[in-house]
């Protein structure tokens, strides 16, 4: 973050101090960090006391001053704390992004926004890899995307970096435009558009929508981009700004021919110059390709970028492979969409292995009236995968997944369905045998990691 000062702090948000306790708060010195959590705060940080659904940050200021913030942020009916000095705002979230947005304005990193309904963290993480070959790039912690992460990720920026490279994410309609005018991005990526959040959204249309509101919020003569597949539905954007379209073996700007997958490696050819990814799926090609459209922007060789990516790892619960005694596990329990539950099933039917091939899914979330139809079209999508042996479902959705499999024709033998997750844990060391190779995949609030952690730890 740019040097800040207590007098900047209140230029910025506006406000007004508390009666200031002896010697805390002066218009010298420089604030710390900017977080809204009090329990990750250090000496000389600013608290954000935010409100929330359940508990309001103003309760833990006796927890920011013992933890040594040097100030915080409250809104009007926060109570106080004796040994903390605070600044009284209308709205402390909007303080927050007023906050941001003054350290954004203070910083000339060039700064890349993606989105997308999949693949958002691994293209933002494959840009961040190559972008910080050539300067200093920050880039959003974990998947600080929303209203509360995006600003904290732009108050990261330090006025040394060179590029920044920030998720943006929705839930449902509205969202996308003000975020991504907080970025005011150079460079917009689009990941792809699936059905995610279908309940937030409402229809597939509104999908697209929400995200061209990233797209259009790239700065005249910026860079846009984006999968050949959704272009036609991009059209009413303009040309403001460069486009770059990306694919596999088709019409594209960027292509990836020869694409190959065997077990954890991904091999592909652009332009002459082979990329070989230790990666778990093909489907990580069209998160390759948007980073090289924007490396190549700015400045990076193709060879080069090859040898970068060469070295990159997805993150925890992301197609992340773990060998164990009992056998190999494919730790995609991050979330999932239909999309993404498709591509695990092409990852497991591809993977090379002497034992059974077993995929065990939590339900999808947030679908909304698509929720049946989604899990329906899933254990269809799980039947006709050539290679799956074993189908383990926990959930809601789960017996609907499975009866739709088994209509498909999978037998009901290689079948196994429960209504929670916990139930799953309780038959695990049952259903496993020596040499499984297992992929594990559902929502977030299924917390499918669960499943990684047990089979990792169950006895061969």
């Amino acid at each position: 973050m740019h040097s800040l000062t207590p007098d900047q702090l209140l230029e910025a948000i506006g406000g007004t101090v508390d009666e200031l306790p002896s010697g805390a708060f002066t218009g010298t010195g420089s604030i710390g960090r900017v977080v809204t959590d009090s329990r990750v705060v250090e000496p000389g940080d600013l608290f954000v006391a935010l409100p929330g659904d359940r508990r309001h940050g103003g309760e833990y200021l006796e927890d920011a001053a013992r933890r040594g913030a040097m100030a915080a942020v409250v809104g009007p009916a926060a109570g106080r704390y004796p040994g903390l000095s605070c600044v009284r705002v209308a709205d402390s979230l909007q303080a927050l992004w007023d906050l941001a947005a003054w350290n954004r304005d203070r910083c000339s990193a060039v700064r890349i926004a993606v989105t997308g309904s999949y693949a958002k963290t691994t293209t933002r993480q494959m840009i961040h890899q190559l972008l910080s070959s050539c300067g200093s790039t920050v880039q959003s912690p974990r998947n600080y995307n929303n209203h509360v992460g995006l600003p904290l990720s732009l108050l990261s920026m330090d006025p040394s970096d060179r590029f920044g490279v920030f998720e943006v994410a929705a839930s449902g309609r509205g969202e996308i435009g003000p975020l991504a005018e907080l970025v005011q991005p150079s460079v917009g990526v689009l990941t792809g558009l699936g059905r995610a959040h279908l309940g937030g959204f409402g229809t597939f249309e509104s999908v697209v929508r929400e995200k061209c509101r990233l797209l259009e919020s790239v700065q005249d003569g910026g860079l846009v981009v984006v999968p050949v597949e959704c272009r036609d539905r991009l059209k009413g954007i303009g040309d403001r700004h460069e486009w770059v379209t990306v694919g596999v073996e088709t019409e594209a700007d960027i292509v990836a021919r020869g694409v190959e997958h065997n077990s954890g490696e991904l091999r592909f050819e652009v332009e002459g110059v082979r990329f070989c990814l230790q990666v778990a799926g093909r489907h990580f090609v069209s998160s390759a390709l948007s980073a090289i459209a924007v490396a190549r922007r700015l400045g990076i060789a193709d060879a080069k970028m090859a040898e970068l990516l060469s070295t990159f790892r997805t993150a925890s619960g992301r197609c992340r492979v773990q060998q164990t005694d009992r056998g190999t596990v494919i730790d995609d329990s991050y979330n999932a969409s239909p999309e993404s539950m498709l591509a695990a099933c092409r990852v497991l039917s591809e993977w090379t292995t002497g034992g059974r091939r077993v995929l065990v899914l939590g339900d999808m979330a947030e679908l909304g009236e698509h929720t049946a139809e989604c899990h329906v079209e899933l254990g269809a999508a799980v039947a006709s995968s050539v290679g799956i042996d074993r189908l383990w479902a926990a959930g809601s959705w789960a017996d609907a997944t499975v009866a739709s499999a088994v209509d498909a024709g999978m037998p009901r033998e290689s079948t196994w369905s429960g209504e929670s997750v916990e139930q799953l844990l309780e038959s695990l060391p049952g259903l496993l045998e020596a040499g499984d190779t297992v992929l594990v995949k559902g929502s977030r609030e299924a917390r499918m990691e669960r499943v990684v952690q047990q089979f990792c730890q169950v006895e061969p």
